[in-house]
């Protein structure tokens, strides 16, 4: 193998694949990115066994092809630290790299082809493409719902149905959920359930662009995008996602509406005198304005601010924890939040006054026990 590239383009290249590489791996191998040089151009390849990134680069000039897996760590960060000039890769029969520059040579071992594992590949030809703008704001108005818990593994990971005229995507750690659907989405194939693990989710979040649109090829354990030269392969993660819809209400008549970041501002500076066990901070609403109140009984703490609302019902206060509010407070993208309400001990819908052309968005949120 032996050939010549600009600085920026392999960096660009290793830059896609080093965020799946693990930096400690009982397989050392994975520490390794795989260089495959051929026809179409040199493919960089990562992987962790569950998640895969090929991304194609293109060399100035090739004299020889081959392959060989070189320590990710070194060769991304050499290539960060250089200027963006020409480099020159030769690698001998003993899978020793030689790398030239204009300012001096390097030598590095590699690990043969025969010893990088296999990319999976995709046991079927069912595919749908999605824009990438649509892609990456449906990912990013799901991950932060997605539970950490080990022991309801089903709930890990961003649940994909892809239905006759709907795309759509929910995540809920069971505190929280949220939910978008996007409509009308051409597929008239059966329909499509999938659970994508969070890394797969957060990889791809980094790398769609926001032209063009992204090819998503699936089996019945799998998943593929591919988008601009870049292929991202991931295991999807198995178990029986729970029925969602049961848990959303449907009768919550109570109306909040209030500006979203002056929410935000007061939820965060009062939740610092709350309890660091739960973060509760509390919600008294009375028609026109809501307080929101925290009380630390342990160190002392208490604060209180009032906010003018839109809000016409009876009294009710409400707990809720700190941080699950804001996550969801900060995926409105309007300047007012809508709360939905019910009672005290109902979940509570929170989502934006107006939708997006062609989409619906709602989140949930869970109360919790005032005093717990």
């Amino acid at each position: 193998m032996k050939f010549s590239i600009l600085q920026s383009d392999l960096l660009a290249g290793l830059q896609k694949v080093s965020g799946v590489i693990p930096s400690k791996s009982p397989t050392p191998v994975l520490e390794n990115v795989l260089f495959e040089l051929g026809d179409g151009g040199l493919d960089l390849t990562g992987t962790d066994l569950e998640v895969s990134i090929t991304t194609r680069v293109k060399p100035q000039k090739v004299n020889s092809k081959g392959s060989l897996a070189l320590p990710a760590r070194v060769i991304t960060e050499m290539m960060r630290t250089l200027p963006d000039i020409p480099i020159h890769f030769e690698a001998d029969d003993n899978n020793r790299l030689k790398i030239t520059t204009d300012q001096g040579f390097y030598q590095i071992g590699g690990i043969s082809r025969e010893n990088y594992p296999e990319i999976p590949s995709i046991r079927s030809d069912r595919h749908v493409e999605v824009e990438n703008r649509r892609l990456a704001r449906m990912f990013s108005k799901t991950i932060f719902a997605v539970s950490a818990d080990e022991l309801r593994p089903a709930l890990m990971g961003v649940f994909i149905q892809i239905m006759d005229n709907e795309f759509r995507m929910v995540a809920t750690d069971g505190h929280r959920l949220s939910k978008i659907v996007y409509s009308p989405f051409p597929f008239k194939e059966s329909s499509v359930r999938m659970i994508v693990p969070p890394k797969a989710v957060q990889l791809a979040l980094k790398h769609f662009g926001d032209e063009g649109t992204t090819r998503i090829c699936m089996d019945d354990k799998s998943l593929r995008f591919e988008f601009d030269g870049t292929t991202l392969y991931t295991r999807l993660v198995e178990g029986q996602y729970p029925d969602y819809e049961r848990v959303i209400p449907r009768d919550n008549d109570k109306t909040l509406v209030t500006d979203k970041n002056t929410l935000i501002a007061s939820v965060r500076r009062v939740s610092l005198f709350s309890s660091q066990m739960n973060r509760q901070i509390r919600f008294s609403l009375t028609p026109g304005k809501l307080a929101v109140l925290s009380e630390d009984l342990d160190m002392g703490g208490a604060a209180r601010e009032e906010l003018p609302v839109e809000y016409n019902a009876e009294a009710m206060e409400i707990g809720y924890n700190a941080q699950y509010l804001m996550d969801l407070l900060k995926q409105v993208d309007t300047e007012e939040v809508q709360f939905n309400l019910k009672t005290p001990v109902n979940a509570a819908l929170v989502s934006s006054p107006s939708q997006e052309e062609n989409e619906s968005f709602l989140m949930l949120i869970m109360p919790i026990k005032m005093g717990s």
